[in-house]
C-alpha cells in the first residue's frame, strides 16, 4: 500500500486502486505487411536491427514514410551518420506539417534536399512493395524502394487499461484527464505520452506525447497524491527538432491550425541574425510570426536556422502561455552583446513588422514570389552586385529618393523586396500614401534563397 495525504484528505491507497497509465506505441499503415524489413521506430528497442544490419552492409537505402519528428531525425540518422541513402515519403505538402507553416516549411525541404536526402512531398502511401531483395512503397503511381522502409507516422496512446476501467477517452484517442490529471474514475490518476492535454491558446484538448510534458506531468500527480497543489497548466507545444546543419522549432499553432481553429490569424515573415549582423559567426534566423489580428495576441512562431533557432521559441513560449500580444513581443527585454543577439531581438523586431502590417502595410508570402509584380528593389548596390535576382527585372529604389518624394503611378502594382524583408516593410511605409498597390516580400531575398526559390551562384555559402 502507499501511505499518502492526498487532496481529498489522508488516506491509504492499495496498488490496485492506483493505476499511472504512460506511453504510446508507433501507429501503422492500414496495408502494412507483416515484413521484418518494413517496421516502425518509435522506442530504443527499435535501433539495434536496423544498426546491426548497417554494420554487416545489408542496408545502403533506407525508405522514411512520415516526415514528422521522428521521421526527420530518422532521415539524419541514416544519412549523416550511417551515410545511406535516404528517401523520405510524406503525405502532406511539406516536411513536419502541423508544427511549421508552408513558407518554414519550404526552408526544411530545401534543407533536407540539399544534405542529399530525396523527398517526395504531397505523397500519401499507397501501397507497400516486398521482393526477395528489395521493399518499398508505392506513391503517385511511382516505386520508391530500399533496402529497409522505416514507418513514423505519430503514435496512438496506449488506452487498453485505461478503457477497462472505464475512464473517458478524448481527442486523438488519448485518455481525457483534468488538471489534477485524474481520470474521472475514483482512485485512477493518467499521464504522459497516453493522456490529454489543454492548449491554452484555443482551450481545446488534444493529445501531444512529449517527453518535456510527461516528465512535469509525474511530478505534477506526485505533488498532488502527496498533497501539495498538483495542477498541471494548459500548454502551447513547444517543440524541436535538428535537420542535418540546421535547426528547427516552433510553439504554438501554424496559420492553418489557427484558421481551422477559428482565430483570425495572419502571418508575417522576416529574415534576422542570431548575433549582430557584422559579428564573424553571425548566421540568418528565419521566422514566422502568427498573431490574431483581432486581438493582437500571438498564436505562433516558427524559426529556422543554422544558428540556434530554439532561444527565440523558447521565450516565445513562457510569453504566449501568459497570453502574449504584439506589443508584449515588441517590448522584450534581452541580454545584448555583439556576440550573442542584435540590439533588436529578433522576436522584438517580427512583433513590429506584425503590427505594421495591422497599419495596413501588406506582405506578401515568400511563397508567392512568381506573383510578385513591379518588383522594388531597395537593396544597397554592394547587395545587388553580390546577389542579382535571377530572372527578374526591378526598379531601384533608395531611401533617400523615397524620402524626396518619388511615387508609384496610380493604378499600378508594386512589390518592394530587399534582403531580409525588413526595409522593405520600412518602405513599403515611407512610401504608404502613393496611389496604388503597394506590397512587399515577406522574408526577404535571403528567404527566397534559403527555400530554394531563387537560386544565385553564391547560394552554397549561404547562410
Amino acid at each position: 500500500t502507499l501511505g499518502v495525504e492526498s487532496p481529498r484528505g489522508p488516506s491509504t491507497l492499495e496498488w490496485d486502486e492506483l493505476v499511472l497509465a504512460t506511453g504510446a506505441h508507433a501507429r501503422t499503415l492500414p496495408s502494412q505487411p507483416d515484413d521484418p524489413r518494413i517496421r516502425a521506430f518509435h522506442v530504443l528497442e527499435d535501433l539495434p536491427p536496423l544498426k546491426q544490419a548497417l554494420i554487416r552492409g545489408g542496408v545502403s537505402r533506407v525508405v522514411i514514410v512520415g516526415a514528422g519528428l521522428v521521421g526527420c531525425e530518422v532521415a539524419e540518422a541514416f544519412a549523416g551518420l550511417w551515410g545511406a541513402e535516404v528517401a523520405l515519403v510524406e503525405a502532406a505538402a511539406q516536411p513536419l506539417p502541423g508544427m511549421l507553416g508552408p513558407e518554414v516549411g519550404a526552408i526544411a525541404a530545401e534543407q533536407l534536399r540539399a544534405a542529399g536526402v530525396e523527398v517526395h512531398l504531397g505523397a500519401p502511401v499507397e501501397g507497400f512493395l516486398t521482393s526477395e531483395d528489395r521493399v518499398g512503397v508505392l506513391v503517385g503511381g511511382k516505386e520508391v524502394c530500399g533496402d529497409f522502409v522505416i514507418v513514423a507516422v505519430g503514435v496512438a496512446p496506449n488506452t487498453e487499461l485505461a478503457i477497462q476501467a472505464g475512464a473517458e477517452i478524448g481527442a486523438g484517442g488519448a485518455i481525457r484527464v483534468d488538471e489534477t490529471l485524474a481520470t474521472g474514475v475514483p482512485g485512477i490518476w493518467a499521464v504522459g505520452d497516453c493522456v490529454t492535454v489543454r492548449d491554452v491558446l484555443t482551450g481545446r484538448e488534444l493529445h501531444l506525447p512529449l517527453g518535456s510534458l510527461a516528465n512535469r506531468q509525474g511530478r505534477t500527480l506526485a505533488n498532488g497524491l502527496a498533497g501539495q497543489d498538483g495542477r498541471f497548466p494548459p500548454v502551447c507545444a513547444a517543440l524541436a527538432v535538428k535537420l542535418f546543419d540546421w535547426n528547427v522549432a516552433a510553439v504554438g499553432l501554424t496559420r492553418t491550425r489557427a484558421r481551422e481553429a477559428g482565430l483570425a490569424a495572419r502571418s508575417v515573415w522576416i529574415t534576422t541574425e542570431a548575433s549582430a549582423h557584422y559579428w564573424p559567426e553571425s548566421a540568418n534566423v528565419y521566422l514566422e510570426l502568427v498573431y490574431a489580428s483581432d486581438s493582437r495576441r500571438v498564436l505562433g512562431v516558427q524559426a529556422i536556422s543554422r544558428s540556434d533557432a530554439r532561444h527565440a521559441i523558447d521565450i516565445a513560449a513562457q510569453l504566449m502561455v501568459r497570453g502574449g500580444s504584439l506589443e508584449d513581443f515588441a517590448q522584450l527585454e534581452h541580454a545584448y552583446a555583439p556576440v550573442y543577439a542584435p540590439a533588436i531581438d529578433p522576436l522584438a523586431m517580427i512583433a513590429f513588422v506584425a503590427g505594421a502590417r495591422e497599419d495596413g502595410i501588406e506582405a506578401l508570402s515568400p511563397l508567392e514570389w512568381d506573383h510578385a509584380e513591379g518588383l522594388i528593389d531597395v537593396r544597397l548596390e554592394s547587395e545587388r552586385n553580390a546577389r542579382p535576382i535571377p530572372g527578374r527585372e526591378a526598379f531601384v529604389l533608395s531611401f533617400a529618393e523615397a524620402r524626396s518624394g518619388w511615387r508609384l503611378e496610380e493604378g499600378r502594382r508594386g512589390t518592394v523586396v530587399c534582403e531580409h524583408g525588413t526595409r522593405g516593410a520600412e518602405m513599403a511605409r515611407l512610401l504608404g500614401g502613393a496611389s496604388g498597390e503597394l506590397r512587399y516580400i515577406g522574408g526577404g531575398l535571403s528567404w527566397l534563397r534559403a527555400a530554394g526559390l531563387v537560386r544565385n551562384s553564391t547560394d552554397g555559402d549561404q547562410t
